[in-house]
């Protein structure tokens, strides 16, 4: 039940984020939406700051659990990046709002998690040291971030294209274009 509670505290954020400005949505906008109490909205996060998180978390772990089931790397990017796309206007008024720096370390830490999740359900970053594991989940999780933030509000973004160019710049495709 609490999840469930979580849950439908996160949809009614989202509701009404996308239905209004985020910098004046309150606890009390939110309780009243759910018909709950404070307390309740409290045992369940401490801000809405928290509610954020959460809901970006859950999204992350989602589209990791799909992400298992697809075969390339390209295919990963390309559900990453589509769930983004859907997403963007959502993300895009997160990140118009007084909530901007704390939207974009949020999303840093989302992307970080789901890479993590899936270096190590893949077993990807075995044969290197932990130190270098990290420093490539910090480089790749800032560097899609820095991709979505600019590429995702595009009108025509062609998410197969990007996704393609996303995988060779991860497995070392370009620089060995680069080379030749």
């Amino acid at each position: 039940m609490p999840s469930d509670m979580k849950e439908r505290i996160a949809r009614e954020f989202i509701r009404l984020a996308r239905a209004g400005s985020i910098d004046r949505i309150t606890v009390k906008d939110i309780v009243e939406a759910c018909h709950i109490t404070r307390q309740t909205f409290y045992y369940h996060f401490r801000d809405l700051l928290d509610v954020i998180d959460w809901s970006f978390r859950q999204a992350m772990g989602e589209l990791a659990e799909k992400s298992l089931q697809l075969d390339s790397r390209q295919q990963v990017m390309e559900l990453f990046l589509t769930e983004a796309v859907q997403a963007k206007d959502l993300i895009r008024r997160l990140l118009d709002s007084q909530l901007r720096e704390q939207t974009e370390r949020l999303l840093v830490e989302a992307v970080r998690a789901w890479f993590q999740e899936m270096a190590d359900r893949r077993e990807l970053l075995e044969d290197v040291s932990r130190a270098d594991a990290q420093v490539a989940l910090d480089f790749y999780s800032y560097a899609v971030v820095g991709i979505l933030l600019e590429y995702c509000s595009r009108p025509r973004l062609d998410v197969k294209r990007l996704a393609g160019q996303l995988t060779r710049l991860m497995d070392g495709s370009f620089q060995k274009e680069l080379e030749d």
